[in-house]
């Protein structure tokens, strides 16, 4: 029973380890496919080597009993001390990306190999010696006539509650700081009454006390584990650790607040109200009547908040991260308790919850999702924009804003070509003439139909305050249409033979974080190249 805990145990701390640990450092990395690879592997490679040293020193000897426990104590105090270790390089992670950034220069090629780096730090001290633990443990378990496929069952359970205990209870709970630790101080608390037995070796001791002043040494003395860029006169007015991600507000000295996922991914700021606001607005007003609005993404909430003031139109905006939902109350009151009745805020995957029964809408905003973010890519394939075009009312509008400042050429032209699989005769739209932060919408009214002047000019008409379309540069139907800047022949001609980014062949995934790592263009010259490419007229 001991050893089935001790298996169960150390599984569960294991994967509890890799979770926290791969949180930590999407602080500090560029949180591709590539860099979660490039993390799964190091974690594997370390335990592969650790249960191949095992194998060369101590698993043909042949141990007594008492041996045998004073090896899996000494391994289990091991594992505590090196996962201190591997926990102490996360607090210079950030320092050590820019050393080797700074020593290899720009490019895909030195990105890479600093967030392999970093991994390894963080990875190899625990995952060396876990390799060898495990390989020890089913060592026991088959001298003990434990059937192996039972000894790796009761690690496997373990291991698949680790998630749920780390990731989603522990960490919001206490933070990365504590969690890590209290993965380091259940090793050396498990390796105890191993240590202690009769006969064990005084030396052996040694791992167990340095492991347990190394966790005391970073609870009192480092800081919380954080990372979060600050310009000089900057402060960090909110700060939200969750399950799947940090969000960290800040403001700097001209009071502007900025929102940041993970310290690497700015997702608004209150300085963009009118670029956020016009997202809301030009989509809105190209529906002639719209009584339901579904928005995927919430931000900063401005845009949302911005479609709510027409008090005819009930909003729901659906959110990933609850972290967001409520850091989005530091740029809009609207978001948070004094929002309005006809605003609803969710916290919900936006794919699965275009896909869930529910109401038909009459508009659908996409927010302008990064596409090279692990995950986002999803955002911008041929079947979930096929499953808005299926949660649209007859006459529903749906507008896919697009960074374009974070979007490559070829990555760019993949997502048209998918837009334009469902949606054949849409067109686009810029949200401003920003040259740094360009913001294009692919749009289009579910049955393909054109927009109609005499329909917009009504829909004006009749807007009411406090939603106020000339206050964001829309005063009349030709300021409105003067936003739409390309056609659905300039779109297929810009799409060319790109290939579709779909479900099985996601390309935008693995193209896109091209630009994150080396960016060879300037978000204006991106824009500049595109634009020649647009056309309204055909």
């Amino acid at each position: 029973a001991k050893l089935l805990l001790l298996l169960a145990a150390t599984g569960l701390l294991g994967i509890g380890q890799e979770v926290l640990v791969v949180r930590a450092l999407s602080q500090v990395a560029e949180n591709t496919v590539y860099t979660f690879a490039m993390l799964l592997a190091l974690y594997l490679l370390g335990t592969a080597l650790g249960a191949a040293a095992y194998q060369r020193w101590w698993a043909a000897s042949v141990l007594p009993p008492a041996a045998k426990r004073c090896l899996l104590g000494r391994l289990l105090a091991l594992l505590g001390l090196a996962c201190v270790a591997g926990d102490a390089s996360l607090w210079w992670a950030d320092s050590v990306k820019t050393t080797v950034l700074q020593a290899l220069g720009p490019g895909l090629g030195a990105a890479l190999v600093a967030e392999a780096l970093l991994a390894a730090l963080a990875f190899l001290p625990p995952t060396l010696v876990m390799g060898a633990l495990f390989s020890h443990l089913l060592r026991c378990a088959r001298a003990a006539g434990m059937h192996l496929g039972r000894a790796l069952g009761t690690n496997t359970v373990g291991a698949a509650l680790a998630p749920l205990v780390f990731g989603v209870w522990l960490l919001p709970a206490l933070g990365s700081k504590a969690a890590l630790l209290a993965v380091a101080a259940a090793y050396l608390l498990l390796a105890q009454p191993l240590l202690w037995r009769p006969g064990g070796a005084p030396a052996s001791l040694l791992s167990s006390t340095m492991g347990t002043l190394g966790v005391l040494g970073l609870a009192l003395a480092a800081p919380p584990l954080r990372h979060v860029q600050l310009p000089d006169g900057a402060s960090l007015v909110g700060w939200h650790e969750g399950a799947m991600a940090a969000v960290s507000v800040t403001e700097d000295s001209a009071g502007v607040r900025r929102l940041h996922i993970n310290n690497r991914q700015q997702e608004g700021d209150s300085h963009s109200r009118l670029a956020d606001g016009r997202q809301a607005l030009l989509p809105l007003l190209l529906h002639p009547a719209p009584q339901r609005a579904l928005f995927l993404g919430l931000g900063t909430g401005i845009t949302a908040a911005t479609a709510a003031d027409d008090r005819a139109l009930q909003v729901q905006a659906v959110e990933l991260l609850p972290e967001v939902i409520a850091a989005a109350a530091h740029f809009n009151a609207a978001v948070g308790p004094a929002a309005p009745p006809n605003l609803q805020v969710l916290a919900a995957d936006a794919r699965r919850y275009v896909r869930a029964a529910g109401p038909l809408v009459d508009l659908v905003v996409s927010d302008n999702f990064h596409p090279a973010r692990s995950g986002s890519a999803a955002l911008y394939t041929v079947a979930h924009f096929r499953a808005v075009q299926q949660r649209l009312a007859p006459g529903g509008v749906f507008c896919q804003w697009l960074p374009l400042h974070q979007l490559d050429h070829d990555s760019l032209r993949s997502i048209v070509q998918s837009f334009l699989a469902v949606y054949p005769g849409g067109g686009a739209l810029l949200a401003t003439m920003s040259l740094d932060t360009p913001v294009l919408g692919l749009v289009s009214r579910r049955d393909g139909e054109a927009f109609d002047v005499a329909a917009l000019r009504q829909r004006l008409a009749s807007a009411r305050p406090p939603l106020q379309p000339a206050a964001y540069g829309i005063d009349d139907e030709w300021a409105l249409l003067g936003s739409l800047v390309a056609g659905p022949k300039a779109l297929a001609r810009l799409a060319g033979d790109a290939p579709l980014n779909t479900d099985d062949h996601p390309v935008v995934a693995y193209r896109a974080p091209a630009l994150v790592y080396s960016a060879t263009s300037t978000p204006r010259e991106r824009l500049l190249a595109l634009l020649p490419l647009l056309a309204l007229a055909d």
